[in-house]
């Protein structure tokens, strides 16, 4: 699997940048720099993209009070590992709309905030993975298309042949096929019927 200097020289090569770069922490070229300012943008949006497997986590979450206010029976504290919460555990493993725990995110002076009604609640969300020897191959393939995109126009004196545009295209195209492929990895139980349907059977 590629390293995090394999991922920029795959998204230098997408944008026609033919000099590769050896150390992405201590090197000073242009590229590197360049490299450096973008990655951590990149792979936390693709990381807060979708439900990634190898990203996911389910944890308990840390109460701070109960009855914090006249709306909520409990608040909780933001998991610090999170990047992207993506629900609060009901107890069914295939939520309907009537099943889902309603949940709303605030702040305080100490962070961000999870107000719910579930009491010992969990929570399902996705962690920074930045591993790349755990990233699928088309994961990584899609994330290279997106550092590319960012670092195109820094590096290609603005873009003038649009390779960045193309990189952010092909970006889309990866990105719906390495989703596809991770909801290929889980088999969901069926979905719950509608209660229209219900109530003709």
């Amino acid at each position: 699997m590629p390293s995090k200097v394999g991922i920029v020289n795959i998204a230098l090569g997408h944008i026609g940048v033919g000099r590769a770069i050896s150390n992405l922490e201590t090197e000073s070229s242009q590229e590197a720099i360049t490299a450096r300012l973008f990655y951590d943008l990149a792979l936390e949006t693709v990381l807060r993209d979708s439900p990634w497997p190898f990203a996911a986590k389910i944890a308990v979450l840390s109460l701070i009070e109960e009855e914090p206010n006249t709306e909520w029976a409990f608040s909780y504290r933001y998991p610090t590992d999170c990047i992207m919460f993506r629900r609060v555990l009901s107890g069914l493993r295939n939520d309907s709309r009537q099943s889902r725990a309603p949940y709303k995110l605030a702040q305080d002076d100490s962070g961000t905030i999870i107000f719910t009604d579930e009491e010992d609640a969990q929570a399902e969300y996705t962690i920074r993975a930045d591993n790349p020897q755990f990233f699928p191959p088309d994961f990584t393939l899609a994330f290279s298309y997106l550092l590319a995109s960012l670092m195109a126009p820094k590096l290609t004196g603005g873009d003038p042949f649009k390779l960045g545009v193309r990189a952010l295209q092909l970006y889309q195209y990866e990105i719906f096929r390495a989703k596809a492929a991770a909801g290929n990895e889980s088999q969901p139980e069926e979905e719950p019927e509608s209660e229209f349907v219900r109530a003709r059977s």
